[in-house]
């Protein structure tokens, strides 16, 4: 059976992307799923958060899709989960698609190889536009779209929904919205409230529960490890835990 392929995106950063995707990627490995995380922001953050060194591999996958993609594949460390990294040099190849007006759906002959090695593909993507992400989102079969649970963070949301109905209506995306999931939620703030009741009116059935403010993410961060491998019994492993298991139902 082929992959699942789930890309995390919003139009506006510091909203828990990366930290959502590879969550839900160790998250699934976890369950004795075979996952590739790939790394499109020219942060390079995934491997960062993995213990590891951001490297050009998705540069040279996207800049050479002639060569064999496996070479630039990282293991993780984590049984079943492996790594496409990427560093700044990703929005050198960003303008490379663009300068040789690759088709929209390139990364999908990218990575058509891989699909039947991997239970999940899990795409990390930058929150600007520009190439990259539109042809990520049209190589998927679901989008998730992490948003903060303040204010500032709506126009982001908005331009993901709205750049979705574009690809659907002029490109003919088959695709869906896998759901909308809100971050940093904090239910002592009027803010994190309020916006919380702003999107289940505005996405319904489609709004994942909320995953919690968490000083232990940071941390995790800064260790390179998972809330599963620092903090197995928190409640935030339990929120993502819970997240890994719509992911698998909805698949």
């Amino acid at each position: 059976m082929p992959a699942n392929i789930l890309t995390i995106n919003n139009g506006k950063g510091g909203v828990g992307k990366t930290t959502t995707a590879v969550h839900i990627a160790h998250a699934l490995t976890l369950r004795d799923l075979n996952v590739l995380l790939v790394d499109f922001d020219p942060q390079g953050q995934c491997a960062t958060s993995l213990a590891l060194n951001p490297e050009p591999g998705v540069f040279n996958a996207l800049v050479n899709p002639s060569t064999d993609i496996h070479q630039w594949i990282r293991k993780t460390g984590r049984d079943r989960l492996d790594l496409l990294p990427g560093d700044r040099t990703t929005g050198t190849a960003q303008i490379v698609l663009a300068a040789e007006n690759r088709p929209l759906d390139a990364i999908h002959r990218l990575f058509k190889s891989l699909v039947r090695e991997y239970d999940f593909l899990i795409f990390d993507t930058a929150p600007s536009a520009g190439g990259i992400q539109e042809r990520a989102i049209f190589a998927s079969d679901a989008i998730l779209i992490p948003t903060a649970t303040e204010y500032l963070s709506m126009d982001g949301l908005n331009n993901t929904i709205k750049l979705l109905s574009e690809l659907r209506e002029n490109s003919g995306w088959k695709g869906k919205l896998f759901g909308v999931l809100p971050t940093f939620y904090d239910e002592s703030t009027k803010e994190s409230a309020s916006s919380l009741e702003e999107l289940k009116e505005d996405f319904g059935d489609s709004l994942l529960d909320p995953i919690h403010r968490a000083t232990i993410l940071r941390e995790c961060a800064a260790e390179g490890k998972t809330i599963f491998e620092m903090r197995p019994d928190s409640r935030t492993s339990q929120e993502y835990e819970a997240l890994c298991t719509q992911v698998i139902r909805r698949s």
